[in-house]
């Protein structure tokens, strides 16, 4: 069941997003210049990717563990995995702030940030702030997500600015990244560079272990078809009351490539496996 925040846990929030704007981290970082805090394993590191060194777009991209990791990976990697853009945008686990326009917020968006005492002024100036989740259209953190965002922020400014005062200097490109990591209590800390747990999108493995199955693909005859598969994300908000927020739908597809046929199409429920959908086609 979705609980919404309170005001108070909103104003905590955007009081650290303000903090962490007076920082302008985008001035020092780029988009894959990672910024890592650690909770405990490694598997518990929060990866943040700063938005808006080429001046477009002002933000921060928060992923959590290894899966968010790779929801990132697979957007950094779109393009020569020949992945359709909205697949790997509508694809991402992460929380994100943004720095933008007015025209960009929803009515609940620029009545939180009335109530809340702000008033913004011209572009890439309204704060705001997003969840993006697979199978869902990007929109308003629930409570959870408002208190772990609000701490990640806090312990990012920490972050930004041990970074500004030492001028520490990162080895980027190779593969690292610059890492926070706290200790059991969170009362002791240490800051330092180490390398990424892995720098490119790591593909999962389907494995048939249904014996009759196996068994009758070994006896199906063989042709000479070329079939198609594809996954295609509508890029819709769809409610529904079976979910707390909008359903993005997808289509997973099997064509036969020599008449141009749809052999089969499935409508994907949001926590469906889009690739598991295609093999069992």
């Amino acid at each position: 069941m979705r609980k919404e925040a309170s005001i108070e846990q909103w104003k905590t929030l955007y009081e650290a997003g303000t903090r962490i704007k007076e920082l302008k981290p985008w001035e020092k970082f780029w988009d894959m210049d990672l910024i890592g805090i650690r909770y405990g394993t490694e598997e518990e590191t929060i990866f943040f990717s700063i938005l808006g060194r080429g001046g477009d777009c002002y933000g921060i991209a928060v992923y959590e563990g290894y899966e968010g990791l790779n929801s990132f990976l697979m957007l950094t990697m779109q393009e020569s995995m020949n992945l359709a853009p909205g697949y790997a945008m509508f694809n991402q686990r992460n929380l994100t702030c943004y720095w933008g326009n007015r025209d960009e917020l929803s009515n609940r968006q620029r009545k939180l940030i009335k109530e809340l005492g702000y008033t913004y002024r011209g572009k890439n100036q309204w704060l705001y702030f997003l969840s993006f989740e697979p199978g869902y259209y990007p929109y308003n953190m629930d409570e959870e997500e408002v208190l772990r965002m609000s701490e990640y922020l806090q312990d990012l400014e920490l972050a930004l600015r041990y970074y500004a005062d030492t001028e520490k200097q990162v080895d980027f490109e190779s593969g690292n990244m610059f890492l926070l990591s706290f200790g059991k209590d969170k009362k002791t800390w240490n800051f330092g560079e180490e390398p990424l747990p892995f720098t490119a999108f790591q593909f999962g493995n389907l494995l048939i272990t249904d014996e009759a199955l196996l068994s009758d693909l070994e006896k199906a005859p063989k042709c000479n078809a070329v079939l198609e598969a594809d996954v295609s994300v509508l890029g819709t908000l769809v409610t529904d009351k079976k979910y707390d927020r909008p359903v993005n739908p997808a289509l997973s597809l099997l064509g036969d490539a020599n008449t141009g046929t749809i052999i089969k199409f499935e409508m994907l429920e949001p926590e469906d496996d889009a690739i598991v959908m295609l093999a069992e086609f």
